[in-house]
């Protein structure tokens, strides 16, 4: 059965519980929307190429999908590579085209972080989505 897979969930909790505690201005949550939404982007690609759930780990390094006994074809894991960040860079140039119409701090700061989130997944290192794609 496909499940939720959680390493060393209490380092996690503790360094989550720290990081909105001491979030007065906002920005780790904002963060956090834009990681959860840069995952929903996967899991959204994976559904449609596999018709079943995806396995997510969870630990202090991050979420991500786990491929591991999945055969996936190269233009299949470039394109689920490929959706975390594309997701980031549509949720990013849509706040901004929303921004022109009714600006907002929130909407920036919400900008930004899936800008950020987008570019910093495309490095190509560790398990990041930068690597995966270089692989496909």
């Amino acid at each position: 059965m496909r499940h939720l897979r959680v390493r060393r969930p209490v380092l996690l909790l503790a360094a989550l519980w720290f990081a909105l505690y001491r979030d007065h201005s906002g920005l780790v949550r904002v963060g956090l929307l834009a990681a959860l939404l840069h995952e929903c982007g996967h899991v959204a690609v994976w559904l449609a190429l596999t018709r079943s759930l995806p396995v997510l780990r969870l630990s202090v390094r991050g979420v991500g999908l786990d491929v591991s006994g999945v055969h996936l074809s190269r233009r299949q894991a470039f394109v689920l590579a490929l959706a975390g960040p594309l997701t980031n860079f549509a949720l990013c140039a849509g706040t901004l085209a929303k921004m022109q119409l009714r600006a907002s701090y929130w909407g920036y700061f919400f900008a930004a972080a899936n800008l950020a989130t987008g570019l910093f997944n495309l490095l190509p290192v560790g398990d990041l989505d930068g690597r995966r794609l270089l692989q496909s």
